[in-house]
Formats: C-alpha cells, sequence, structure tokens
C-alpha cells in the first residue's frame, strides 16, 4: 500500500477541496447550501458511468466469458457495489484470502466519494457558519484515532471510509482558509519563490522516502495526513500564486485531458483485461521488460480512446443537464 496509498489522497484531497469550496461559495453567494440540487449535480456527474461499469462488470462480462469459454472468477458482492459500499467488501474480500476483481474493485474509491457527499453537505446545513471550521477539525481527529485504533492493519487504513476521510477534511479546510482567511490567501498570493521550491522539494522527498525515515510504531497514523497536506499546498499553489512559474494548467495537453480522468480511472481496469485476454487468446507466455512495456503502451491507449469515446457519448449529455442546477 505504500507511502499511504498517494494517488487515491490526491483523487480525496482534490475532491475535498472542490467540493467544499462550491459549498461554501454558493452559501456565500445565496445564503443557504441548495441540497437538493447539490445531490442532483453529483449523481449526474458520477452515476451514469458509475453504473455502466458495474452492469458491464456483472452482467455483460459474464455472458462474454461464457461465449468464449474463459473461466475468470469475481468474488465480489454485488449489494455492496450498487449501494456504494465496495471498499468494505475489498476489506472482507481481502481478509478472506481472495483478490478482489480489478474492473469492480477499482469502484472502492468511487463508493467512498458518495459516502463522503452523502453526509458532507448535510454538516454544512445543520452547524451554524461560525462551527464551520470544527467540521474539518472534528473529521481529521476521528480519522486519526480511527487509524490510532487500527494502526497495523493496512487494509482498513486503506480501504476503511474512516482511515481515509481525514484527506477529504485537509482539502475541505483548504477551502475554508482560502475562501475566509486574507492571510492565509495572502501567503499563497505572496510566495517567494524559494519558499515555493523549497515546500516542492520537501513534500516530494517526503512523498519518495517518507516511508522508510517516518519509521515507528503507530507511523501509519500519521503519514497519511502529512501527504494530504502537501497535496492541498499543492492545489492552492497552483490556483491562487499568480506569480508561480509552475502552473500544470499552462499544459495544454493536461488541461485538455482533465476532463477525461473520470473514465480514464474507472475505465482503465477494462484495458487491462482486454490485453490479458489478448496476451491470452494468442497465447502469449513472454514476461519481462518489453511485455511490461507493451502491455502499459497498449492499456493506456486503449484506455484513453475508452474514457474520450465514454466523455462524448455517455457522460456529456448527462454534464450538460448538470449545468441546470448548478449555482457556482
Amino acid at each position: 500500500f505504500g507511502n499511504g496509498g498517494l494517488g487515491v489522497s490526491v483523487f480525496f484531497t482534490l475532491s475535498g477541496f472542490l467540493i467544499t469550496y462550491l459549498i461554501l461559495k454558493e452559501i456565500e453567494l445565496k445564503g443557504k447550501l441548495n441540497i437538493k440540487a447539490f445531490y442532483v449535480r453529483r449523481t449526474l456527474r458520477i452515476w451514469p458511468l458509475y453504473f455502466a461499469l458495474l452492469i458491464f462488470v456483472f452482467f455483460v462480462f459474464p455472458f462474454i466469458q461464457h461465449l468464449a469459454n474463459i473461466h475468470i472468477t469475481n468474488p465480489a458482492d454485488k449489494i455492496y457495489y450498487f449501494t456504494f459500499i465496495s471498499n468494505f467488501d475489498v476489506i472482507n474480500l481481502s481478509k478472506e484470502g481472495y483478490d478482489s476483481f480489478l474492473q469492480s474493485g477499482i469502484t472502492w474509491s468511487i463508493g467512498i466519494e458518495e459516502q463522503f457527499y452523502l453526509v458532507w453537505p448535510l454538516l454544512f446545513l445543520l452547524i451554524p457558519k461560525k462551527g464551520h471550521i470544527f467540521i474539518f477539525i472534528g473529521v481529521i481527529i476521528i480519522s486519526l484515532f480511527f487509524r490510532y485504533y487500527h494502526y497495523n492493519d493496512n487494509l482498513v487504513l486503506y480501504f476503511h471510509t474512516l482511515g481515509v476521510c481525514a484527506d477529504l477534511a485537509v482539502g475541505g479546510l483548504a477551502a475554508y482558509l482560502i475562501i475566509y482567511s486574507k492571510n492565509f490567501l495572502g501567503f499563497f498570493t505572496g510566495m517567494k519563490n524559494g519558499f515555493r521550491i523549497s515546500i516542492y522539494v520537501v513534500g516530494i522527498l517526503y512523498i519518495l522516502f517518507g516511508e522508510y525515515y517516518l519509521d515507528f510504531e503507530y507511523a501509519s497514523v500519521f503519514r497519511r495526513i502529512i501527504s494530504s497536506v502537501f497535496f492541498a499546498f499543492i492545489i492552492l499553489q497552483q490556483n491562487f500564486d499568480n506569480k508561480s512559474y509552475i502552473k500544470l494548467g499552462r499544459f495544454k495537453l493536461l488541461d485538455k485531458w482533465g476532463k477525461y480522468t473520470y473514465g480514464l480511472y474507472l475505465l482503465h481496469p477494462i484495458g487491462v483485461l482486454v490485453f490479458e485476454l489478448f496476451k491470452g487468446y494468442f497465447d502469449m507466455h513472454i514476461e519481462g521488460f518489453w511485455m511490461g512495456l507493451a502491455k502499459a503502451i497498449s492499456v493506456l491507449v486503449f484506455s484513453c480512446a475508452l474514457s474520450y469515446f465514454s466523455y462524448r457519448l455517455l457522460e456529456m449529455p448527462f454534464l450538460k443537464l448538470k449545468k441546470k442546477f448548478s449555482v457556482i
């Protein structure tokens, strides 16, 4: 599981920042949060592709397997996936000694996202504006206590909602501070070049080597949140540090493909599956560097094509509808 699950940690921190920023801006603009519109927007963005993938994995692929006489077992319990709690099924399967089926197992992080979307706006609805800061602090503390209690169980730390929700809260706290603290905003708008570079160097070194140097009995409690703080810094620096020449948004290719990343994330396991089926069909038993390189390139190209058509044909109609419920 590496240094706390860095790839997913980035995803959670960014999501926590974006959703909280939109919630707080809507409250500022309208005086309250339209909870119904919030849920409709999230549903239109997440559900179409998510359920299309589940239908393929659980109903279409078994039919293809039967026709092609392919024997691949998927031990997943459908109920967990269709109710957005697949992260708990992944934990259960792993503890029972099963390998989760990648094409369905990939959805565990989306499940946590949906759990977050269900609860998060309600907190801002129920807790007065003066107490909003305590939402982030409370969630972070709860997550750290949970991680302390399960400090030696990597499966739970990686996949359990309470084990990772601090990432979302850190992103949310970053959004709160950038909106309501002039000093915090000024820190990023007035950042010196040397300091900026130093933070990036320290953060990257931590990502690469922190797992080895931050190594004591309860280190697993804190490793992940340190990473999420660094990711929150990157998000804020990229968005509000206007003097910086380190701007990923200036790379047109990255900017263009940003809208396809949801599909790329959910659909790339299908690319892996297609490659393995192709390899098995032609009885290719070659292993090593060149086969690994061929697999990486093939899966990337196929997944990019799949996510492009998914966005254009499936996601875009719902995204156009989503705009009707947008406030910010």
